[in-house]
């Protein structure tokens, strides 16, 4: 996801988790072989297909998975410990995150900073998936974007991405499930090259992202946040492999969304497929890339940049989703846009957001 910023699933997180594991199985004996393929070029057509929906099949859009092994926050950190220290007080990583209940004033944003709210809805039946809020806090020389999202009347999710600020890449992410305040699923991920990397496994990225990342992640990628921009997006997906995503930025275009009108820069991200199936001929990637879905992201093309609408699948043979920013805000000030429509089934926990939620 979200994601929102996240990129979701339209289901529960436990179903997630499961179905993860055991796709994750197959994938390790995907990559693994060594498939030499003569397909007659009557049967070409034929081929493509069956190899598209057992791709489909075997291997999760990996910006929806969560991560099927779950490290223990640990002192070793590349944020360093001030960082660490931080996130502890800030109840963002620790106990604070996953005890029976969660505080009243757990996760609200900090006077002063802005605040971003994205609806997320199914396009065929225009049912909404999530409602999510999003801001950034920084530390030293670290970004901490934050996401708070609701999933239904009571159930919501907190994640965080730090983010160092003069490098590419990931370097902590935190998320966890909660249902009425009750945390139900925590799953924590750490980059760090040296314990990340396993005997007999390939040398990972070293600008590595988690399995599942916000929206803003696709800017970050990109050389600059201009047209013509590319860059490529890599989420480790098992303790042996990653999956890249290519991003580019195809221009510039006047969009209407819930929060306004703006200029937006419109970014293109696609599987590289080569990524997924190292082993496969090149001809063949080279014929299943076309029908590999895409996600079309929309930026503010002027700073913040902030995420503007979303437009495709968050996962292979996921339903479509669009995802657009309903207002902004400085905490503290008076929204700059006024708040959408009561959503009486997303109706956001007031113990988790406080003051800044939406009223019904």
């Amino acid at each position: 996801m979200t994601r929102d910023s996240l990129f979701r699933f339209p289901r529960p997180k436990q179903d997630r988790v499961r179905r993860h594991a055991h796709q994750t199985a197959h994938f390790r004996l995907i990559r693994n072989a060594d498939f030499k393929i003569i397909i007659p070029p009557s049967r070409l057509r034929t081929a493509v297909a069956l190899l598209v929906a057992f791709i489909t099949l075997t291997v999760l859009w990996p910006i929806a998975a969560r991560t099927d092994v779950i490290l223990a926050p640990s002192t070793e950190s590349n944020a360093g410990d001030t960082t660490d220290a931080w996130l502890v007080t800030r109840g963002l990583i620790g106990q604070g995150m996953i005890g029976e209940n969660s505080g009243a004033d757990m996760m609200t944003p900090p006077p002063g900073a802005e605040v971003e709210e994205t609806l997320q809805t199914e396009n065929d039946t225009g049912q909404v998936l999530t409602h999510a809020k999003s801001w950034n806090e920084t530390v030293a020389d670290d970004t901490i974007h934050i996401e708070v999202t609701t999933l239904s009347a009571h159930q919501f999710e907190v994640a965080f991405w730090l983010f160092p600020n003069h490098r590419q890449g990931c370097t902590m992410y935190q998320w966890t499930l909660y249902d009425h305040g009750r945390a139900l699923q925590s799953a924590f991920w750490r980059n760090d090259a040296t314990v990340l990397r396993l005997a007999g496994a390939a040398d990972l990225p070293h600008d590595l992202y988690p399995d599942s990342v916000p929206w803003v992640a696709f800017l970050r990628v990109l050389d600059a946040p201009r047209e013509g921009a590319e860059g490529a997006l890599h989420q480790q997906i098992t303790p042996y492999s990653y999956v890249g995503q290519e991003v580019s930025a195809d221009g510039t275009e006047q969009i209407t969304v819930p929060a306004g009108e703006f200029s937006a820069l419109k970014v293109i991200a696609q599987v590289d497929i080569a990524t997924v199936m190292p082993n496969w001929p090149r001809f063949v990637l080279h014929v299943i890339k076309p029908v590999i879905p895409k996600n079309t992201l929309y930026f503010q093309a002027t700073p913040p940049y902030r995420l503007l609408k979303q437009e495709g699948a968050t996962f292979v043979g996921g339903p479509t989703v669009t995802t657009e920013l309903i207002r902004f805000y400085i905490v503290g000030a008076r929204p700059i846009v006024a708040a959408a429509p009561p959503i009486q089934t997303l109706a956001a926990p007031a113990a988790l957001v406080g003051a800044s939620s939406i009223s019904k």
